[in-house]
């Protein structure tokens, strides 16, 4: 609950300092976004070799700040930059089913989506989409460049991770244990737009991640989960 709590401060903080500051924002470029939905893990590395898949649905959150820039003067086609902060559940169980991980990360991800364009997906659109190809073909290709154009990113980050182990059967004596580990995050992933209103402002996209995170254990180890995201986000474009 926290963790939504700060997020929605992030998100009205952002959005009012960016509201008030209107004209800065559009010479900018600058847009928020919030994404949600459910995450999937699988343990891995040291982890992998004690445990396995728990509670395989889990919420995840987060909120995006990002910039535009052109290639150049004539072209609204550019690349996009964006700090990501987000928050992070996973849960796994022992191999012998005893106990279980209870994992929360907040983290904060530079990201950057290497082809953006600055206004109507359609306008956009129009202009990269090759003309006369057999319906065949124009189907896949359309497909494939939708799913790209200002959805495309790649991700690198941190996060704060906090693992609890606790008893996962009534009828074990486990004295739960608590530790905090600080894990590389590196990530890509897909976000098509869905709907964008007339004034393209605003945008709804679908999300669909994929990241690892990855720290030390205290023995030297390695330990990491792969961790994959379903879900929908809104942004306003300022």
């Amino acid at each position: 609950m926290r963790c939504f709590i700060r997020i929605s401060v992030v998100v009205l903080l952002s959005f009012t300092f960016l509201r008030t500051n209107s004209v800065f924002a559009q010479e900018k470029n600058i847009a928020v976004k919030f994404n949600t939905g459910m995450s999937f893990s699988k343990p891995g590395d040291d982890l992998g070799k004690v445990a396995d898949k728990g509670r395989a649905m889990q919420l995840f959150a987060a909120v995006e700040t990002s910039y535009h820039q052109n290639f150049s003067k004539n072209t609204k086609f550019g690349m996009k930059g964006a700090v990501v902060l987000s928050q992070e559940w996973a849960n796994f169980l022992a191999s012998d089913r005893s106990t279980e991980l209870k994992i929360s990360v907040p983290s904060v991800a530079l990201r950057v989506y290497p082809i953006s364009f600055n206004g109507s997906l359609e306008e956009g659109l129009e202009q990269i989409l090759p003309k006369g190809l057999p319906f065949l073909i124009e189907v896949p290709v359309w497909i494939g460049v939708y799913s790209i154009f200002n959805s495309l990113h790649f991700d690198y980050g941190v996060g704060a991770g906090k693992i609890l182990e606790t008893a996962y059967i009534d009828e074990v004596n486990f004295q739960d244990e608590t530790v905090k580990r600080t894990m590389r995050y590196s990530g890509w992933g897909l976000q098509p737009q869905i709907y964008q209103s007339e004034s393209s402002k605003w945008t709804v996209n679908a999300v669909f991640d994929f990241g690892k995170y990855k720290w030390t254990n205290a023995a030297g180890g390695t330990s990491s989960f792969k961790r994959n995201h379903v879900g929908f986000g809104f942004q306003y474009n300022f």
